[in-house]
């Protein structure tokens, strides 16, 4: 009997003893869920300062991004002389032209001479004609985007269209189809008729369609053309260019309109080039518009800035322990990402459940930087601070896990 009893002990004894080693082992190897933790985070942009003018309406955009930013109460105003952009992507639409191609040659008309004196008449800006003198479309939208002949935007336009009722129906269609939806071609294609209107933020979409055309960027960003038919040699109105990486694009100027103007600037961040493009309308007059232009471009672009997003070592999540004691989750180096006006960082967290026997150098999950400036998508590894040492009175007796 007695021998019964110790055999039963033992076998207790020994049951016990395998029991707590499965459940040690059991615990060992039981992953742990991270406790909760966003799945993602926006961290806002630092404050940036823009110098908008203090007059009329502006905004600023950035070719290929979608991004438009504005100041002022953006209502349809006079164009003035931007309007040839307009006339000109319209014409390319129609009448194509390759870089390097000087395209069809155009004939100075007695209607054409007639459209001249009618400019001079109004006092809008022209470059003189003559019967019967010859132009290539390339030599025309150079007078047309450089000195700002309003005679040989309606030359072209009608050459192009049939007539300028013509041009507008197809400028004013083209328009919408962009997504250009606050801008009206008039009267005429020059934009000395009050008749065209539009708002900074849709000439700073039509910049961006004309800056990317690569025969309208040569043209705007030539300072002057010289051996011109008549007139010989005329200058870019545009004296921005060149400073602070401004490429182009158009001015403009009338006594309804004031000042207006155009501009596209180069600035390379993180070895990627961008084309900023600003609009200024309704300034006090031409000088107006281009100095305050001036300081408006310069501020845009200081305002790209690297930003950090996450610091050496920051701890994004925790793993809370069975045990009643806290982890951390960090990221080893430091995230950094640019950003624009008004613009955000976004991170994404992913962290995978763990074991007991975990140390700092195992990966336990990524830290995705979703969003910067550029849409970038760059990974970063996550780790534990420091190791995990499971007490042994939990690694043995902790039953419920």
């Amino acid at each position: 009997m007695k021998n019964k009893i110790k055999k039963s002990l033992i076998y207790l004894f020994l049951s016990l003893f395998v029991l707590f080693l499965f459940n040690a082992y059991f615990n060992l190897i039981l992953p742990i869920k991270p406790t909760g933790y966003p799945a993602s985070i926006n961290i806002p942009a630092l404050p940036k300062n823009v110098s908008w003018p203090t007059a009329g309406q502006s905004a600023v955009g950035i070719v290929g991004e979608n991004y438009i930013i504005s100041h002022g109460l953006q209502k349809p105003s006079q164009t003035a002389s931007t309007a040839k952009l307009i006339t000109i992507l319209a014409v390319l639409k129609v009448r194509p032209l390759a870089l390097g191609s000087s395209g069809p040659t155009i004939t100075i008309t007695q209607q054409d001479i007639a459209i001249y004196n009618k400019y001079v008449k109004n006092q809008g800006s022209v470059v003189p004609v003559q019967l019967g003198e010859k132009l290539s479309q390339y030599q025309i939208m150079q007078a047309m985007l450089l000195p700002s002949a309003n005679n040989l935007a309606d030359a072209l336009a009608i050459w192009a269209f049939g007539s300028l009722t013509n041009y507008a129906n197809y400028a004013n269609n083209f328009l919408k189809l962009n997504g250009i939806t606050e801008t009206h071609v008039g009267k005429d294609a020059s934009g000395l008729d009050p008749s065209t209107t539009s708002t900074a933020t849709d000439l700073v979409k039509i910049g961006e369609l004309a800056i990317q055309n690569p025969v309208i960027a040569q043209i705007v960003s030539t300072k002057q053309v010289t051996n011109f038919p008549v007139i010989g040699t005329f200058s870019n109105l545009n004296f921005l260019l060149g400073q602070n990486g401004v490429i182009g694009i158009k001015t403009g100027n009338t006594d309804q309109a004031g000042g207006v103007f155009v501009s596209a600037s180069i600035k390379t961040i993180n070895g990627r080039k961008i084309t900023i493009v600003t609009a200024v309308m309704k300034t006090k007059n031409l000088m107006d518009a281009l100095t305050s232009s001036s300081a408006l471009i310069q501020s845009v672009q200081s305002d790209f800035i690297n930003q950090s997003v996450l610091s050496s070592n920051q701890v994004v999540a925790y793993f809370k322990l069975p045990w009643g004691q806290k982890i951390g989750v960090h990221v080893k180096n430091a995230i950094s990402g640019y950003s624009w006006i008004n613009d955000y960082q976004t991170i994404l967290l992913s962290i995978n459940p763990i074991k007991i026997r975990s140390n700092s150098n195992q990966v336990v999950g990524l830290v995705s930087l979703k969003k910067d400036f550029y849409n970038n998508f760059s990974e970063h590894n996550l780790y534990l601070t420091s190791n995990i040492k499971p007490p042994l009175k939990w690694l043995l007796f902790h039953i419920n896990y």
